[in-house]
This record gives C-alpha cells, sequence and structure tokens, in this order.
C-alpha cells in the first residue's frame, strides 16, 4: 500500500501564467537556510540558559530550527499582504486623478504604471502587476476588468476583490467608474486608519508580552546564581518544562487578545 505524499503546492499564476499568487508564500532556499539557523541558534542557546542540559538543548534547538521555516514564512507572507494592500491604495490615488480628468482605462492604467514606478519602484508588487494588466491588454487584448479579476484572486486581499468586481459591473453597465474608484480609495484609507490607530493602542501591552517572554530565562539565570547545585537532572527538568508550558500558553493567549483585525 504506497503512503499518503505530502500535497504540493500549486500557485495560481492566473490567466498569462506569469501572476504571482499573493495567497501562498513558499520560502526560497535561502529563506529556508535563514530561518533554520536563525531558529536552531536562538532554541540551542536559550534551552541552554533555561535547562543547562546540552542534551535537552541540541533537542529543542533541532524543533525549533525545523518549526522555524513555517513561522517566517508567515511573518512573510503578512509582510508581503500588507504591503500589496498600502500599495494598491496608491495605485487607487493614481486611477482616481486620471479618470477624473477624463482618461480611458487604459491610458489611466499605464499612467498608474509610471506612477507606481515612481513611487514604489520597478520591483514593488504593485508595479508588476499594473504593467501585467497593461501589457496583457496591449499584447494579448485582454482586457481590463478581466485582469483585475484576475488580480483580485490571485491577492487573496478583500479590497482588491471588492473593487475588481465594482469595476467590471461598472465597465458593463456604464457607471461613474471615477465615483467608485475614489470611494474605494477614501474607503481602504479609512481602514487603514483605524488600523493604525489600533497598533498604536495595543503597543504597550505587545512591548509588556516581549518582555515577558525574556522573563523565565532571567529567572533561570537569578536562581542558578543563588543555588549552585545541578539544574539539569531529569525531575528539575520535567518541573522546568512544565512550567515553561503553563507560560507559552499564556503568552500565546495574551498574543490573541492583542491582535485585533479590522
Amino acid at each position: 500500500m504506497k503512503k499518503d505524499k505530502k500535497k504540493r503546492i500549486i500557485e495560481n499564476k492566473g490567466i498569462t501564467g506569469v501572476g504571482t499568487d499573493y495567497t501562498v508564500y513558499l520560502l526560497s532556499a535561502r529563506e529556508k537556510i535563514t530561518a533554520i539557523l536563525a531558529g536552531v541558534a536562538i532554541g540551542f542557546v536559550a534551552s541552554y540558559i533555561y535547562y543547562d542540559n546540552m542534551i535537552v538543548s541540541i533537542i529543542v534547538g533541532a524543533v525549533v530550527g525545523y518549526k522555524a521555516m513555517s513561522v517566517y514564512q508567515g511573518m512573510l507572507f503578512r509582510k508581503r499582504l500588507k504591503e500589496l494592500r498600502l500599495q494598491f491604495r496608491d495605485l487607487l490615488e493614481s486611477l482616481s486623478n486620471s479618470y477624473t480628468v477624463g482618461m480611458t482605462a487604459n491610458r489611466a492604467f499605464h499612467t498608474a504604471y509610471n506612477d507606481m514606478t515612481v513611487e514604489h519602484g520597478a520591483d514593488a508588487y504593485i508595479t508588476r502587476e499594473v504593467q501585467l494588466i497593461c501589457a496583457a491588454h496591449d499584447n494579448q487584448g485582454i482586457e481590463i476588468k478581466d485582469m483585475l479579476n484576475d488580480f483580485a484572486v490571485r491577492s487573496g486581499v478583500d479590497d482588491v476583490r471588492s473593487f475588481a468586481g465594482v469595476f467590471d459591473v461598472s465597465s458593463n453597465l456604464g457607471g461613474d467608474i471615477a465615483k467608485i474608484i475614489r470611494e474605494t480609495r477614501d474607503m481602504i484609507g479609512e481602514k487603514i486608519e483605524i488600523e493604525m490607530e489600533i497598533q498604536t493602542m495595543v503597543t504597550g501591552q505587545r512591548n509588556q508580552l516581549n518582555v515577558l517572554a525574556v522573563m523565565p530565562l532571567v529567572m533561570s539565570v537569578i536562581t542558578r546564581f543563588f543555588n549552585q547545585e545541578s539544574s539539569g537532572d531529569g525531575l528539575v527538568i520535567i518541573v522546568k518544562t512544565a512550567a515553561l508550558a503553563l507560560f507559552v500558553f499564556a503568552y500565546w493567549l495574551g498574543t490573541k487578545i492583542v491582535d485585533i483585525k479590522v
């Protein structure tokens, strides 16, 4: 009987076959090595300080190194989505200005490409997406609304999906696209401002959690300073592990409480 193999993640490259799938993030070889080395180093050092046991520290370092890949992957995934969303707001600003002065869709997106290149650089996510939209329309005759819908599916961002849907309907029914873009831009801007205000409010609590994260190591060093007996025997390791498990759970619960989403 054959064993089931781990499912392979297939990226959605979109209509053109060269788009970026923002709903998944695959680590490069360099990123994997960086995550593993950092995880092993942090896990080993922290474990040795806490347990004062070489074997336990090696095991913990290996486990943390393995788990560090998924943690690092999640960090990069969220960072990319945040940047894409902020850049998309700037795209709407450019499109709004172009449509207000009466530009056609094609010309508006070409102008937006130039604006995004200047504002974010040629390698920015939104710059590459606008370039892809323009190239597909000019070279393959794919309609801009279809490319926007394709981008919306690949983006995984609700704001992009909402805008693409409304843009599609307005293009078919002849709606006021300039007004729609302005309203979408304002809505996204307000949501981002609210999120930033909330993040500012919980920054103090996050900092307190970060300080508490190193307290087990600090307490371990202090108790070892006053107690010269070995702290690496089996019973001590079990007790410390139980205490650490309770602390980790409390820290995890704290991060969930301050993780407020709009």
